[in-house]
């Protein structure tokens, strides 16, 4: 399930813990600002993900469907859905009843998170960040970092306990392009395909550097700064939309795992179910 890259750090090579589905496979969905990801979840694998624009009705139906009525498997037991979305969650909650008679299982107001959480505020953390956090925490076993490539940044950080203890955000690599030609009289919105040379030699590459090299830099620091807090070098696992952007530009993530807020949702129904939930 993870794809370990600095297999030489200890600690740096995570696998999934004692605990395991109450069931077979559901279908998960974690409902972003941009971008929806939808898969089937079983057993803490995640398989026939996909990715469509959130508010792509006609998308995500065809992409529901495909997954509810499967390819030579059993048809899955649930629909769990964690979204910060939340008029996505109604359309989504209807269109899942149309196709499959079902009612969705929503992490947070229908079903419990996957792990606790220390902050002021526990009910306005992102479903998605806790999400992601318990899945990480699961593969670990030990406090870890956990980075979010999507449209907003979040690196967060769990404890040894598996506490999610808070964490930090910061404008994705899309936002801070769009600020830059909303909030300037002259420089346009660029299309974030990688730099050549880390110097811009015009001003569209010099944007594209700056947001692509300046992103790597400021996380690194955030994850630094834990390293500081716990005292130990927190193993880093990412994830996200925008995650092909900056894996060879992060030598400090230990492991990326491109659907990790899914397994993380999986796993939410998963303990639910074990606790005795419907």
């Amino acid at each position: 399930m993870v794809a370990d890259n600095k297999s030489d750090r200890p600690g740096a090579t995570p696998e999934p813990g004692p605990n395991r589905s109450a069931g077979g496979a559901v279908v998960v969905m974690d409902v972003g600002n941009s971008s929806m990801a939808i898969g089937l979840w079983d057993r803490m694998r995640v398989s026939d993900a996909v990715r469509v624009p959130t508010h792509d009705r006609g998308g995500f139906a065809s992409t529901f469907g495909k997954l509810w009525t499967g390819t030579g498997q059993d048809r899955p037991g649930a629909v769990v859905v964690a979204s910060v979305v939340p008029d996505a969650v109604e359309w989504i909650g209807a269109e899942v009843v149309q196709q499959a008679d079902r009612r969705i299982a929503v992490v947070g107001p229908g079903i419990g998170l996957p792990c606790r959480v220390a902050v002021r505020e526990p009910d306005r953390v992102g479903v998605d960040r806790v999400c992601a956090a318990a899945a990480a925490f699961e593969c670990t076993r030990h406090a870890c970092t956990v980075i979010d490539f999507g449209t907003a940044i979040t690196v967060d950080l769990v404890d040894d306990e598996g506490t999610f203890i808070g964490g930090a955000i910061l404008p994705g690599a899309e936002l801070q392009a769009r600020a830059l030609a909303l909030g300037t009289a002259a420089l346009p919105e660029v299309k974030l395909t990688p730099p050549g040379d880390p110097v811009g030699r015009d001003t569209c590459e010099a944007i594209r550097s700056g947001i692509l090299n300046g992103i790597p830099g400021a996380v690194r620091g955030i994850v630094e700064q834990y390293a500081t807090v716990l005292n130990q070098w927190p193993q880093v696992v990412a994830t996200g939309g925008d995650l092909h952007l900056f894996l060879d530009r992060c030598d400090f993530i230990d492991s990326p795992v491109p659907n990790l807020t899914l397994i993380g949702v999986g796993l939410a129904y998963a303990r639910h179910r074990q606790a005795g939930g419907r």
